[in-house]
């Protein structure tokens, strides 16, 4: 049995957690656009999406054996952190698939986030402007 599972921050190729990605029971499905969700940069370390009208998410889509999501949901502190739910993303050829994808469970402070111009999210390391507002306002309401 296995899982479809969008991915948008370390997960994705050539960043720092992309190996938990490169079993050889792992399929890459292809390059991805989650609808609905925001991208913020929630830590100078890694992403988090949240549900937001209007807004979307570059990332990569893979399908998993059915176990594996156990181990994602480790690494990404499902329930404290994240939460993992399914949405539907559409892929570069056009078709649209369901794929669990993880939503950020804090605040997010709205100037880290990141537009789809800086999208994927590490192909465009400029974030220090970012980490410095969460740094300064991480006591705030809305950070």
């Amino acid at each position: 049995m296995s899982e479809k599972v969008f991915v948008y921050g370390t997960l994705m190729s050539g960043r720092c957690n992309h190996f938990y990605m490169e079993k050889k029971e792992v399929k890459f499905l292809g390059k991805g656009r989650a609808n609905g969700f925001a991208l913020y940069n929630v830590t100078p370390y890694y992403p988090g999406a949240v549900k937001e009208e209007g807004e979307s998410v570059l990332g990569e889509v893979y399908e998993i054996p059915k176990d594996h999501m156990d181990c994602l949901d480790r690494l990404e502190e499902n329930g404290f952190l994240y939460r993992r739910e399914k949405a539907e993303v559409e892929l570069e050829s056009g078709e649209r698939v369901e794929a669990w994808i993880y939503l950020w469970l804090r605040d997010c402070c709205s100037e880290t986030k990141v537009p789809p111009d800086r999208q994927p999210w590490g192909e465009c390391e400029d974030f220090e402007d970012d980490f410095e507002v969460i740094k300064n306002n991480k006591r705030k309401r809305d950070c």
